[in-house]
């Protein structure tokens, strides 16, 4: 391989309840607790994830693993700021307009964002009381229910990742914003340094999946899709 390449993965759950966030639910719990016609009949509110990573590979296929070690990670980044849909961001100390979310802001791991359509969302008082979710000292797992009110109020919730080289991006929605995604990243396909792999996080468990790259590249498995410019939505 004579030039770089980015591999990007686009990794995304939907219709997950807010104790699924994580990645790590017990479904025995559920299967163990008794069901009523009230419980059944009562609506449970559902959200969406996207985990957002990518391989570098250079020639002789040395491999780079991070999002932030693309070669077009800013405009990839840009892009992604765009498919959020919000006008604001916050890291719990202040509240800027999204235009200075800029992807020097990502590359630290461990860092807590929020993101909201409207500032009166993000207000001093508001952030001061969820100070914890901007805690590096508690996992997504322990931020789940501090992740519920601001999602529920349509905001979204951003954590960075640590990767092997550098960091990835862990967006939670309680909308389902899948398809700002594609339109905005399909474009970039078409080339030969850039590939965007869409992969449902169901099947894509193991680390050995995680990486596929490393070792079926040409063949994905089930549940990964690389998206041509051709491709469309089912």
């Amino acid at each position: 391989m004579e030039n770089d390449t980015d591999l990007f993965k686009l990794i995304y759950e939907h219709d997950l309840r807010i104790e699924q966030l994580s990645g790590d639910y017990d479904r025995t719990k559920e299967n163990r607790r008794s069901s009523t016609l009230e419980e059944f009949m009562k609506p449970v509110q559902t959200y969406s994830k996207f985990y957002l990573t990518g391989t570098r590979l250079g020639p002789g296929l040395e491999a780079r693993f991070g999002f932030n070690t693309l070669k077009r990670f800013e405009s990839i980044f840009t892009l992604f700021r765009e498919a959020t849909g919000c006008a604001f961001f916050s890291d719990g100390s202040s509240v800027h307009p999204v235009t200075d979310f800029t992807p020097k802001l990502i590359l630290d791991p461990e860092k807590t964002f929020i993101l909201a359509s409207d500032a009166a969302l993000l207000t001093e008082d508001r952030l001061q009381q969820s100070r914890q979710i901007f805690s590096s000292a508690l996992s997504v797992r322990e931020k789940n229910g501090l992740m519920r009110p601001w999602l529920d109020d349509g905001c979204r919730v951003l954590f960075t990742e640590r990767a092997h080289h550098g960091t990835d991006l862990h967006l939670f929605s309680r909308e389902n914003i899948y398809e700002a995604f594609f339109e905005r990243y399909q474009p970039l396909t078409g080339r030969p340094d850039f590939r965007f792999f869409s992969i449902n996080g169901k099947r894509s468990k193991s680390e050995r999946l995680f990486y596929f790259e490393t070792w079926t590249l040409d063949r994905p498995p089930h549940g990964f899709e690389e998206v041509f410019p051709q491709t469309r939505l089912r």
